[in-house]
């Protein structure tokens, strides 16, 4: 295994996002970003990872170490909780806040600092008019963004524009904690009453919606990630920390769970590149490491022999 650098940050991260590469000739990015939640002054804060040389000493003949420590090039502060930050592109992504704004910042090319673009305020709210926590975000290319909020509601908005392009104003009856696009018009949600709900832009969604629950206790379902390759393979995280894989074509028994965390499950992610791997997070401190590739099944996460290898 590498070795592992530990950096004291004195914020609680809530999220964090690795810039992407420009094209796929370029080196691996060294530059990451992150967010905070439940301070009194929340910050987005740029970080890079270039290998710094130290000496353990000040004797010049000493033997010099890689140190992988991250180092902080820019810091601006956010109003509310960062509840999600997802890329655009290689250069902008946005921010979704607990005060139900959506954010879009850009990284300037000049310097490793931060400009900002664009700002949907009360994006998200309740029929009271008080602003409801925007918790996820899903972007479909550079232009558009679908966010998902405490309202239950889907909006949908291009950069060009400060009207939303389209509203599922009755998406949900509760909070939706994850979404992805599954194609160009169709959004995949997971929902704090235990539901995978997929929806179709072009038709009504209360009427067109397909929901998909795991089991009869209802369960939040708190994250989900689609196969790279095969949009009807998808991976879910709950609250009890269960490790779901869906497979959208079955009607009947659609999915396999998997013990995974005891605590609840933040984020799921499919490697990009090795849809056999997959990465795991959660409440009780863990990032679980799973391989696929030893089983048989549909796109091998479809099986129930998976190995996972802690991190």
């Amino acid at each position: 295994m590498t070795d592992i650098s530990v950096k004291f940050v004195s914020k609680k991260i809530s999220k964090i996002r690795w810039r992407p590469k420009s094209d796929v000739k370029s080196a691996p990015s060294t530059i990451f970003v992150t967010g905070s939640w439940d301070d009194q002054q929340n910050t987005i804060c740029v970080w890079d990872l270039r290998d710094r040389i130290a000496a353990s000493d000040d004797r010049d003949d000493e033997i010099s170490a890689l140190d992988h420590e991250p180092q902080k090039t820019f810091e601006m502060p956010y109003a509310g909780d960062v509840l999600d930050l997802q890329y655009l592109s290689s250069n902008t992504f946005a921010v979704a806040s607990s005060t139900g704004a959506v954010t879009v910042l850009k990284h300037l090319s000049s310097s490793q600092t931060l400009a900002h673009l664009c700002t949907w305020d009360k994006h998200h709210q309740f029929k009271t008019d008080s602003p409801a926590a925007c918790t996820c975000l899903a972007p479909r290319g550079d232009e558009w963004i679908a966010t998902g909020g405490e309202d239950g509601q889907i909006v949908i908005v291009a950069l060009e524009q400060r009207q939303p392009v389209q509203t599922l104003d009755k998406a949900d009856s509760c909070t939706i904690n994850d979404l992805t696009f599954l194609k160009q018009s169709e959004i995949l949600s997971v929902n704090s009453f235990g539901q995978l709900k997929t929806f179709d832009l072009r038709q009504d969604p209360k009427q067109h919606a397909q929901i998909f629950s795991v089991t009869e206790n209802h369960t939040p379902l708190l994250c989900l990630d689609k196969h790279p390759g095969q949009a009807h393979i998808v991976a879910t995280g709950g609250e009890d920390g269960m490790l779901t894989i869906w497979d959208l074509r079955q009607e009947k028994f659609p999915m396999t769970l998997l013990e995974a965390h005891t605590g609840a499950m933040w984020e799921v992610k499919f490697h990009p590149h090795n849809p056999n791997h997959l990465f795991t997070c959660s409440d009780d401190g863990s990032l679980w490491h799973w391989d696929g590739s030893s089983t048989d099944a549909v796109s091998s996460f479809t099986g129930t022999k998976g190995k996972k290898h802690s991190i």
